[in-house]
């Protein structure tokens, strides 16, 4: 490909190009921690700027105690607090930014949009298929809902019931999200796995336990999954995407279809063809699509439509 070519390619991926540049500073920030122990610098002036902004923190990161908003909501809940203010910071930023942080900054999307960038021929799922497993996500949050509310409940009212139902659940009293994140996989779980068996010098930790097993595999083969079904873990998984998808339906940032310039599936199609989340664009109407709050809003849809069909409003 020669450099009059190329520059033709980012012009026609524009969107995508500063997509790929926001995702990448967005996860040296995010995960900033990291960053400084592998180049050996000292970032802690970025301290004040997390602090500030929840919703960007990765697990593990001391500054907000290892948790991201929907983590610190649940956490809230747990300690016996009603989380008011975040939970009214959670629906004012997706009410005005729609799934912004899915598409361009969250690192688990981005890790994913890597590994769909591998030349493969992309699958796509029966449509019974996606949207019986679109469910899967929401079952998470509720059951998560379930097991927490009574700590929540019982954290003023009953503090001996509280302590023994806590110590019951585990973990999950402790990160009720924990085994539901691939973040928390990529970036705890693993990383800890591999420093008990470089410890150890076998693969014991691996098999410390049949759940620790069962979630090694599972969260692998979403990864390798991601190459073939591009952002399978937000489609599916995700508990973030699930809480998001409910209030981004009524987000004041839509993508809507000039019904004058778009074609429909027959002569065309194409916007559903890029678009990662497997939304049927053209079932929605003119006015405005969300795929039910599925959309991650990554312009992939009016990057591509070659009749400029696609429009992104405000209001």
């Amino acid at each position: 490909m020669n450099i009059k070519s190329l520059l033709s390619e980012i012009k026609n991926r524009r969107t995508t190009t500063i997509r790929r540049i926001v995702q990448i500073i967005a996860f040296i920030v995010i995960n900033y921690i990291l960053i400084e122990q592998l180049f050996v610098l000292n970032l802690i002036s970025l301290d004040a700027f997390l602090k500030v902004l929840p919703v960007l923190n990765a697990p593990k990161n001391p500054i907000s105690n290892g948790t991201g908003i929907l983590e610190m909501i649940f956490y809230s809940i747990i300690e016996g607090i009603f989380p008011l203010f975040l939970i009214a910071l959670l629906v004012l930023v997706l009410l005005f930014t729609n799934r912004f942080f899915c598409g361009w900054i969250c690192p688990i999307g981005t890790i994913q949009d890597v590994c769909a960038a591998v030349p493969t021929n992309k699958k796509r799922l029966k449509i019974s298929t996606h949207n019986s497993l679109l469910k899967i996500k929401y079952i998470f949050v509720v059951l998560i809902i379930i097991l927490i509310i009574p700590l929540g409940i019982t954290a003023t009212t009953n503090y001996d019931f509280y302590l023994d139902y806590r110590a019951n659940l585990g973990d999950f009293g402790k990160n009720p999200m924990g085994y539901f994140s691939l973040s928390e996989y990529i970036f705890v779980f693993f990383p800890n796995m591999i420093k008990d068996m470089i410890v150890t010098g076998s693969l014991q930790p691996l098999f410390s336990s049949f759940l620790t097993f069962i979630i090694f595999f599972f969260y692998i083969a979403l990864i390798i999954l991601s190459v073939w079904y591009p952002r399978v873990y937000c489609r599916y998984f995700c508990p973030f995407a699930a809480v998001s998808s409910v209030i981004s339906e009524y987000s004041f940032l839509k993508l809507s279809r000039n019904p004058v310039r778009c074609v429909g599936r027959t002569e065309c199609g194409i916007c559903e063809k890029v678009c990662p989340k497997q939304i049927r664009i053209l079932d929605e109407p003119f006015e405005f699509f969300t795929g039910n709050g599925e959309c991650n809003f990554c312009l992939k849809c009016k990057e591509k439509c070659p009749y400029n069909a696609i429009d992104m409003k405000f209001g």
